[in-house]
């Protein structure tokens, strides 16, 4: 290899890099899918397929890139789990391959480094195409193309790729500007309004959404339940944290201001090279993202937001100790050591990322469709509840999915709308959000009366986190439950009841 030409050895270096990748990532095709999460990426898609649309139809937190994206590939390969994941994989890919290209100047060594830092950190989420990663990914390559300098179709690709960012994720919109002004602070007026053109144009299809869905319903689902409402009935306080993701979440802020200072020196050195502004730029996007971890302080939230951060910290290592990291075999030292105080911060992620105590999974089959459970008792019962609803329900009826005691809306298993197509879901609120679908005024009560079946699942009543998820709502579902419907049927934790 190392006789090859400087770009075959690129080219080399990355076909490597995409099948180790793709090998370690793929066993995550087969993993117990989360109920309520991978479900509405499952049903939500195929519910736009039927003319739904979201924030009117029905409730959702996140911008509408994701839901679009999944329902053009069902549209063309059928609504399901396999289906699901491998848009994950691309989105993992993409994500890998912007870090490549990002660190890709400092050196292949450090390049590689990076990439595996952070493989290690997203090998552990899975393979669900979260609309983080997919946001991610279309803000990294925003950064590597607005970075290359002026050029009217760069920066115009750039301004569209940081709105479809916002696309998915509107959140993240503090992390995209500051980091896109940063590149376009060094850029001529004419190449600052080609970004900003492409910006608005990439933000139409939210414009068109608007005005179909209505305003009050897209600032409610985007801004005001997610932002004011259930933010609090979702975080953890600190005290609930484990010590490993503390020393984590600690190691991320130490990693992103490291990056910070390592961007300003480079800026410092030399403000006209590309690659320098592109670091400096992808530091403050680093320190951007902290937020997904402090809403919701969980493993899962706090491992999505460290990966840049610790990827990029062995270049900024590079960049303030120089003259001791100028070779490659000392820049995969810092690599090394990177990973090994991550390990020993944090050793859950390193058997997570080795696949070590992993959970298999049981394929749940109906209708033609599949949804991996945690255990074969699990599928037994859902498996007996779904056959026996589907004998007993005519197409066309509506079903309500839903916790037993309807005071408290923590969780659901939306997956299961997934699989009974033939049925129409019955409520406005396909995931159970506390604070949201159990609020006052709530139109939850008079989407369960509206429904011909109901499956409610006891088990979710046990659901206990120290924060406002507590709170109960009001008791009129409940009624309009015992008033409206009888009991036709229970397997396992799950109860079955139809109109009377």
């Amino acid at each position: 290899m190392l006789s090859l030409s400087p770009k075959r050895r690129t080219l080399a270096l990355w076909l490597i890099l995409l099948l180790a990748i793709m090998a370690s990532a793929i066993r995550g095709s087969d993993q117990v899918a989360q109920r309520m999460d991978d479900g509405a990426l499952l049903l939500y898609p195929e519910l736009i397929l039927k003319g739904w649309l979201p924030y009117r139809d029905f409730e959702t937190f996140y911008g509408p890139a994701n839901t679009y994206l999944l329902a053009g590939a069902y549209s063309l390969f059928q609504p399901g789990i396999f289906v699901e994941r491998t848009i994950g994989l691309l989105y993992h890919l993409a994500v890998l391959a912007a870090i490549f290209c990002i660190v890709r100047p400092r050196g292949q060594a450090l390049a590689l480094g990076s990439v595996v830092i952070a493989h290690v950190f997203l090998l552990p989420t899975g393979l669900a195409p979260f609309p983080w990663l997919g946001a991610l990914s279309c803000a990294f390559w925003s950064l590597f193309l607005a970075a290359k300098g002026p050029g009217t179709w760069r920066n115009f690709t750039a301004g569209i790729l940081a709105a479809a960012a916002l696309l998915y994720r509107p959140d993240l919109a503090p992390a995209v500007i500051l980091s896109a002004g940063l590149l376009l602070f060094f850029q001529p007026a004419k190449s600052r309004w080609t970004y900003l053109g492409g910006f608005a144009v990439g933000l139409l299809p939210l414009l068109l959404l608007v005005s179909s869905a209505g305003y009050q319903n897209v600032f409610a689902n985007l801004f005001l339940y997610p932002v004011v409402i259930t933010n609090a009935a979702r975080r953890l306080p600190w005290s609930s944290l484990p010590l490993s993701l503390l020393y984590l979440l600690a190691l991320h802020f130490v990693s992103s201001f490291t990056n910070l200072l390592a961007g300003f020196v480079v800026l410092r050195k030399d403000s006209t090279l590309w690659s320098n502004r592109l670091f400096a730029a992808a530091a403050v996007l680093a320190l951007g993202t902290s937020y997904q971890a402090v809403q919701r302080m969980d493993s899962g939230h706090i491992t999505l937001c460290c990966f840049l951060s610790l990827a990029l910290l062995p270049v900024s290592l590079a960049i303030l100790f120089q003259n001791r990291l100028a070779s490659p075999s000392r820049q995969l030292l810092s690599v090394g050591l990177t990973l090994a105080v991550v390990g020993a911060l944090a050793p859950h992620l390193m058997r997570q990322s080795l696949g070590l105590g992993k959970k298999e999974a049981v394929f749940l089959e109906h209708n033609g469709r599949s949804f991996p459970v945690d255990s074969i008792s699990t599928a037994r019962e859902t498996d007996v509840l779904l056959d026996k609803i589907t004998k007993l329900a005519l197409p066309g009826q509506r079903l309500f999915v839903g916790p037993a005691d309807l005071r408290r809306t923590n969780y659901n298993d939306t997956f299961i709308y997934h699989l009974l197509p033939q049925l129409t879901p019955a409520t406005y609120f396909l995931e159970m959000n506390p604070l949201s679908a159990n609020r006052p005024g709530s139109r939850l009560a008079g989407d369960i009366r509206s429904a011909d079946w109901l499956i409610l699942d006891r088990r979710l009543d046990e659901w206990n986190e120290p924060n406002d998820s507590m709170r109960f709502g009001s008791n009129e579902p409940n009624e309009v439950v015992q008033s409206y419907f009888e009991l036709s049927a229970r397997h396992g934790s799950y109860d079955l009841y139809r109109r009377k």
